[in-house]
């Protein structure tokens, strides 16, 4: 068997899923901007001091979120702007802690990470996509809810009633 033969049946091995396979889940949009760095104070809060490299860890290989970039360098963008708010201390070059915030962001930040976890350990895992665990208030915009399918931080204003 030649190189090409070979080749070609490596491409259709791997072009087809095995039968029974639910498939890949459907691509959720990159973690960025506020809710990227509310998961970032969370873990935190949950580990006092972490490095960016821990937090690519834990963020990218334990969770599984996609950054849509370098990890390291989203990480430190989104630390670089927590910083200047006042809500991250640097200790040395990519050490971070978390320092300060109102009882009020911590709530928003632990309602949005938790939500945010479970939604992509449970995409990861090809399980039901978890939904609010909330009550629905009737709301003057209803959109604000999330809708399971679409990732938690696709649509922020969800958090404003929480």
């Amino acid at each position: 068997m030649d190189l090409q033969a070979a080749l070609a049946l490596l491409r259709e091995a791997t072009t087809d899923p095995p039968p029974g396979h639910p498939g890949a889940p459907p691509s959720e949009p990159p973690l960025r901007g506020r809710a990227l760095r509310f998961v970032l104070i969370d873990e935190m809060l949950r580990r006092r001091d972490m490095t960016v490299a821990e937090m690519v860890a834990v963020l990218v290989g334990e969770y599984g979120f996609d950054l849509g970039g370098r990890a390291s360098k989203v990480i430190s963008d989104a630390l670089r702007w927590e910083v200047r708010r006042g809500r991250v201390v640097r200790l040395a070059r990519g050490q971070y802690r978390f320092n300060r915030a109102t009882r009020s962001t911590v709530r928003r930040v632990r309602l949005l990470a938790s939500h945010s976890r479970a939604w992509v350990v449970a995409r990861r895992r090809f399980q039901k996509v978890p939904t609010t665990p909330y009550p629905l208030r009737p709301t003057r915009n209803p959109h604000w809810i999330y809708h399971p399918k679409a990732a938690p931080w696709a649509e922020l204003a969800w958090l404003r009633d929480k």
